[in-house]
């Protein structure tokens, strides 16, 4: 690493000549290209210091006829306040120690000048990016993906049949039918999103890239409350089901401690092996198929021996007005979306699935449970009384005892343990984990939630999920009908965000390469079909929505609140700073000191922006997407070059006129000679232990020859 400018190794450059006798680089005698007028943004004028203001009204009329000085003293800029760390010669060196503050309005100014700086990356160096980047993980095949999530669509036949007959009635079967194929329209649309911005935590990633991290968190407590959902549901519909087999009691067991040990049990088998969760879940799918399959076929040979004198009769009991049978249709179909949640999970761990598979995983789910749901129903109706299937009793157990005997109805019991209990838990330990991965990477939650066990397993995830699931289940009152109407809103609220995700993927970042797109229409189609759907689950009960929404606010407010950490400490910094008494006592006395260090450490961490030209109005957009953004108080630039003619003549000035232009921030210069692509990303980032995470470049194009997911996760903004 050199710490020379690019002038000076210009000099050095131009001291040997290249074959031939012919200068590579023009003598330093050279005319420069000259400045050209550039105007900063009106907010960033505003934060420049007045250093500049006071030398030249001084240099303008310094003193009266005595000699004395007539200009007052200007305000110390907080910019001098920088002098606290010396300018840094070297990228890697350590910083000076930082001096706490001597108050509030101080603490935001603990950093120092920035540097300019070239680094040299060895061939050694990028022979370790490269052989880091061929490493590629096991990725799951079709079947195994597709096992993950459709535990939660084909066992939701277990709690999603009772709530559709009671609204439905005989419709049930063509109202699970509609729901199944309103998912055809989201099949384009997740193509398209998991195409250009193939990372795991679903519309979180999604809307971190098209939008920002404000919008993202939105994304991220939709994905979070709906994954703990689906894990609780799950346990109490398992819980309760059993619990109907044993008219109410449970050997003296409450349903709520069934579930709850439920909930236990697979979080232990996460534990010891989460990674290895595809196959337990490929096995809990392939015996649920079967079960389903065998209670199918004896059904229908049933129904062909005793006729259909059943299905006539509860025929007879349908609305008789045109605006009744609509009616039931209608919010028959809002419900009947329950028997299709786990789709939306599919994309939050879509970075373990081969992208060849991840289309083949779509289809597989969406027509297996179209397969599934509505001649299932059909056959319910077929061979079950409209008293028997609206009693409360467990309708396909029910319906195994009729056609086969007792024998079907207890292999159909242990199914719903396996696929519900055991599955629909599983992927929501799976999709929340994931989640929580992604977020500690982008610095949202702490990193703990990165580590991992022996066994690859991130315990502290696990673990996490285990409360907040126990929490969820114990705040309804251990109620199943109360989780399952907070999930009949959360499901299709993901779904819309998927629909707005991929409005702003087209909008702001269309040049993103990938290899499929969504039509327009389709997409805003699928927006409204998922509004409609949220009102018809609403109007009904309207209370729903208020439980959806304390659920919500409240994950959401502890996403935001972790995302704002500096903020919330600065607050407590000036409650601190006007609050005497606390100042004076013994076991508050220095809370000041620490809580200004805890900043600087949070802020130290630096985030990388890779830039291509010195326009100063995309530098200043840059930096101020980073400050909305991210909790720093240093940010690099990088600039790969291949020849040093190439680089931009006034980027050096510019930068120096950011760091000068934010006072909060120390703006860093690196020039790197290589060619931009993954593997000098990859290089660079173990260079200067900066994670791919929390680097950004801009929007790439179709002609670039890589895709986002090349890059490992660095981040996209519109520079």
């Amino acid at each position: 690493m050199k710490a020379t400018t690019l002038r000076d190794e210009a000099k050095t450059t131009h001291a040997t000549n290249a074959e031939g006798g012919d200068d590579i680089v023009p003598p330093p005698s050279a005319p420069r290209t000259p400045r050209t007028n550039r105007t900063l943004p009106l907010d960033v004028m505003n934060d420049v210091t007045t250093n500049d203001k006071e030398k030249t009204i001084h240099a303008s009329n310094p003193n009266d006829e005595d000699g004395n000085d007539i200009v007052p003293p200007l305000p110390q800029s907080p910019r001098t306040y920088k002098t606290l760390v010396h300018r840094r010669p070297y990228i890697t060196d350590d910083p000076d120690p930082m001096h706490a503050p001597p108050s509030f309005a101080q603490s935001e100014f603990e950093t120092g000048w920035g540097s300019t700086s070239y680094v040299e990356l060895t061939p050694h160096d990028m022979e370790l990016a490269s052989s880091h980047l061929a490493t590629k993980p096991v990725l799951l095949e079709t079947l195994r993906a597709s096992s993950i999530a459709g535990n939660g669509m084909y066992g939701s036949v277990f709690y999603a049949f009772p709530a559709v007959a009671a609204a439905a009635g005989i419709f049930s079967p063509l109202a699970l039918l509609i729901a199944c194929l309103i998912l055809f329209l989201f099949r384009p649309i997740l193509r398209e999103l998991g195409s250009a911005i193939r990372m795991n935590g679903a519309i979180y990633s999604y809307l971190l890239q098209c939008s920002g991290k404000a919008m993202a968190l939105v994304g991220a407590a939709a994905i979070f409350l709906d994954s703990v959902a689906t894990a609780s549901v799950s346990a109490a519909t398992a819980s309760a089901y059993l619990s109907g087999e044993f008219g109410g009691a449970l050997y003296g067991m409450k349903e709520a401690a069934v579930a709850l040990g439920i909930l236990a049990l697979l979080a232990m088998v996460g534990l010891f092996n989460l990674r290895g969760s595809s196959v337990l879940a490929a096995s809990f799918t392939a015996i649920h198929l079967a079960t389903m399959a065998i209670l199918m076929v004896a059904s229908l040979v049933a129904w062909a021996r005793h006729g259909s004198d059943t299905i006539r009769a509860n025929w007879e009991l349908r609305p008789q007005s045109g605006s009744e049978v609509a009616k039931a249709i209608f919010y028959g179909t809002c419900l009947a979306f329950l028997g299709v949640t786990g789709f939306e999970t599919i994309p939050t761990y879509i970075e373990n699935i081969k992208p060849s598979s991840y289309p083949l995983t779509l289809d597989v789910c969406i027509y297996t449970v179209l397969a599934l749901n509505a001649p299932l129903m059909l056959l319910v109706y077929a061979l079950l009384p409209t008293s028997d299937i609206l009693s409360g009793g467990n309708i396909l157990s029910l319906l195994a005892e009729r056609v086969a005997g007792k024998w079907l109805r207890i292999l159909v019991v242990v199914d719903c343990m396996l696929v519900i209990g055991g599955g629909g838990v599983l992927l929501g330990m799976v999709a929340m984990s994931s989640m929580l991965q992604r977020l500690a990477k982008d610095r949202v939650v702490p990193s703990a939630f990165l580590r991992t066990l022996p066994t690859g397993s991130a315990h502290w995830s696990i673990l996490f999920f285990l409360l907040v699931a126990i929490l969820l289940y114990a705040s309804s009152g251990f109620n199943l009908t109360t989780i399952s109407s907070v999930f009949a809103v959360t499901f299709p609220s993901v779904l819309l965000l998927y629909s707005v995700s991929n409005l702003l993927l087209k909008f702001d970042r269309d040049r993103l390469p990938r290899d499929y797109r969504a039509n327009l229409g389709v997409t805003v189609l699928a927006f409204v079909a998922m509004l409609v759907v949220l009102v018809g689950n609403i109007v009904p009960s309207p209370k729903i929505l208020g439980l959806f929404l304390a659920y919500f606010v409240v994950v959401l407010a502890c996403l935001v609140g972790l995302r704002s950490r500096i903020r919330l400490a600065r607050i407590a910094m000036w409650l601190y700073d006007q609050n005497s008494i606390l100042q004076k006592w013994s076991w508050t006395k220095g809370w000041d000191s620490s809580i200004v260090r805890w900043m600087a450490r949070l802020r130290k961490r630096p985030v990388c922006v890779w830039v291509k030209g010195d326009d100063i109005y995309n530098l200043v957009e840059a930096i101020l997407y980073v400050r909305r953004n991210e909790m720093t108080s240093r940010v690099i630039l990088l600039h790969a070059y291949e020849n040093a003619l190439d680089i931009p003549s006034e980027m050096e000035a510019n930068v120096k006129i950011l760091d000068e232009a934010f006072p909060g921030i120390t703006v860093d210069l690196i020039f790197l000679t290589g060619k931009f692509n993954p593997v000098l990303v990859e290089a660079v980032s173990a260079k200067l232990e900066v994670p791919k995470s929390q680097m950004f470049m801009n929007t790439m194009g179709s002609s670039h020859g890589f895709d986002l997911s090349d890059y490992g996760g660095v981040r996209v903004a519109n520079l």
